[in-house]
């Protein structure tokens, strides 16, 4: 995403407390007229010969939380060597047009679990299309500016965290709210269940720790407030009980969960004196990859540490608010100027470098991804193009059209890969 776009985000705490395929190796040659989606005419930079590896793609069967894991560990998963459209289903109005934000939905099994504009949350069979049930969120839908902060999923249990405050536990099985906990604060970020715990983030930059159960709360964090920041952001992680949350002022903590208690910390902004932005907000996933917390910020800088004492491994300058893909030594990610960059995992070294078109005419095209799906690297933009890139290479396998826009980043349960339009629409590609 652009900076430009990101200007539209920022708001003030004070103040807001066509069928289609892919060929594997072949470009798909689109009828109509031709336009480059690159920048200008030098859309590959290769900086190394050094030969790119990835793991073997792996098999996955659910979806039930943002970045799919605890870890926000976004690996290389497998698909089909070609991809084509083989549903497109209707979810409704799901784009808070005011925010231009729409919630990653939640899959487990053959049922998805999404959020409209209206505070609904359904419950949707994949085969059919047909709603399994629908919940409204009364206290959400009575306010004039609100919207779903996120959904996590956890066995019968599907946790959904909302703009005024309050966080809910729905069972998915009886179709009714279990337990409300109501805290008075913005939440934008989904939360993250991990054993017998649900962890939020509040945008004035607090972590609670709550009670599955009953949404009593356990402990909580206060980091500093900041004025300045982008509406979303990514969920906390967590690895061997260690709990990295990051914050909008630019503040990384490695807390205890279970008492949350401070293990190590830092703050980007101490290391930005000369970036362009003073937005210091951490939007893309930290990630946790074996013994390594990889924190891309939005001031310029990505971060790495080890897990447990918070050493500072290596640094490189890039500003994103889109999820890191890490594949054995390899790692891409789509910076906010709209390049996808291919990285050397072990010191940051740049591999190659593709710079994608942010503008047409004027007009703002925004990227979404990355996804690594059996050899292809998925990259989605706003006016409905879908790019399958080499993780190798760079180069382009295919690319394919859509006639909405896309507003989320893909993602993947079994063999299929799911994007979600600005007017609502999942396709379904298989």
């Amino acid at each position: 995403m652009s900076k430009l776009k990101l200007l539209f985000l920022i708001f003030f705490f004070f103040n807001l407390n066509s069928c289609a395929y892919f060929e594997e190796e072949e470009d798909k040659i689109l009828p109509g007229k031709r336009e480059s989606i690159f920048s200008n005419e030098d859309e590959l930079i290769v900086k190394t010969s050094k030969k790119i590896t990835i793991d073997e793609p792996f098999s996955i069967y659910s979806w039930n939380q943002q970045y799919q894991n605890t870890r926000n560990h976004l690996f290389h998963f497998k698909s089909k060597p070609n991809l084509k459209l083989i549903k497109r289903i209707e979810l409704g109005d799901l784009n808070f047009k005011n925010i231009e934000y729409i919630v990653s939905p939640v899959i487990n099994g053959n049922v998805i679990f999404y959020s409209d504009n209206s505070f609904n949350i359904f419950a949707k069979n994949l085969t059919n299309g047909k709603t399994i049930w629908k919940i409204k969120l009364e206290k959400e839908k009575s306010e004039n500016f609100s919207f779903i902060g996120g959904l996590s999923l956890d066995e019968k249990f599907l946790y959904v965290t909302t703009g005024l405050g309050n966080v809910y536990c729905i069972d998915i099985l009886k179709a009714k709210i279990e337990w409300t906990k109501s805290f008075l604060i913005q939440f934008s970020r989904p939360p993250l269940a991990y054993e017998n715990k649900l962890f939020v983030i509040s945008d004035d930059n607090q972590t609670f720790a709550l009670n599955k159960l009953n949404g009593e709360t356990l402990w909580a964090h206060t980091g500093n407030i900041e004025e300045i920041s982008i509406i979303g952001g990514s969920k906390p992680i967590i690895e061997e009980n260690i709990l990295i949350v990051t914050y909008s002022s630019g503040e990384i903590y490695a807390l205890n969960d279970s008492d949350g208690s401070t293990i190590w910390f830092d703050n980007l902004s101490s290391h930005s004196f000369f970036v362009k932005s003073n937005v210091n907000d951490i939007q893309a996933p930290a990630t946790i990859v074996k013994d390594n917390v990889y924190v891309p910020s939005f001031s310029e800088k990505l971060m790495v540490y080890d897990l447990k004492t918070g050493r500072e491994k290596w640094n490189i300058k890039v500003s994103s608010i889109n999820p890191l893909v890490i594949s054995a030594d390899t790692m891409f990610i789509l910076d906010t100027s709209g390049k996808l960059l291919c990285l050397d995992k072990t010191n940051g070294k740049l591999l190659w470098a593709v710079q994608l078109k942010i503008s047409n005419k004027g007009e703002e095209i925004n990227w979404y991804g990355p996804l690594l799906s059996t050899n292809k690297l998925l990259v989605v933009n706003s006016k409905g193009l879908v790019l399958s890139l080499s993780p190798f290479t760079g180069r382009i396998l295919s690319k394919t059209k859509f006639d909405e826009g896309i507003l989320t980043n893909p993602f993947q349960v079994k063999e299929n890969i799911f994007l979600i339009s600005e007017e609502g629409t999942l396709f379904i590609l298989g």
